[in-house]
């Protein structure tokens, strides 16, 4: 049987086993799993009247790649404002920890587009939130810049209390507005 002409010629053959070898590396990137690694924070920021600010911080954060959804869960349980009373009413009255103890955030793996090393990729993304034991659609901002074999992973999100059937905080006549900024700094390595 006679090779067909076109597969005769070296660097032909080279460019195709090239593209052949970017065609299965891409699969394998995308469905290479991706773990969070220690020294996540993560804020929760309130606003009142006058110019009042509520951070509630933790960096108890887990991000799990199943291959097709990326999982990224914080865990509510030891959240701080740096007040204990005002801790305690978060947890306990609002957020009912002791029920309802993460926030979930997730994504679409598929949606995600990861960074070549050096470079930053950045994009609104659609996924859903769990706060509450309720869950919403949600759209976030991130931002993934890729060094040394790892990804630095920056988002922002924005969530409403009453779409997640928390009433809103209220202490001595000074209430929260409903909306809670959400931001969320982390490494993950890609396993």
């Amino acid at each position: 049987m006679a090779m067909p002409r076109s597969w005769s010629n070296p660097l032909r053959s080279l460019s195709r086993a090239a593209c052949l070898a970017v065609l299965v590396a891409v699969p394998l990137d995308a469905s290479a799993s991706l773990s969070a690694q220690p020294g996540a924070q993560v804020a929760f920021t309130a606003s009142g009247p006058g110019g009042l600010k509520i951070v509630g911080t933790t960096s108890e954060l887990t991000a799990l790649d199943d291959g097709q959804t990326v999982t990224v869960t914080v865990t509510l349980t030891h959240l701080s404002t740096g007040i204990d009373l005002r801790d305690r009413h978060m947890r306990d009255k609002y957020l009912e920890t002791p029920t309802y103890p993460t926030a979930v955030l997730t994504v679409p793996r598929a949606s995600l587009a990861l960074p070549t090393p050096g470079a930053t990729q950045a994009a609104d993304l659609q996924g859903t939130v769990t706060i509450h034991g309720q869950t919403r659609p949600s759209t976030f901002h991130y931002a993934a810049t890729s060094a040394n074999g790892a990804y630095r992973v920056d988002a922002k999100l924005r969530v409403n209390m009453r779409d997640f059937g928390i009433v809103v905080p209220s202490y001595m006549g000074v209430t929260v507005k409903p909306d809670v900024d959400i931001d969320v700094h982390f490494a993950a390595a890609d396993h």
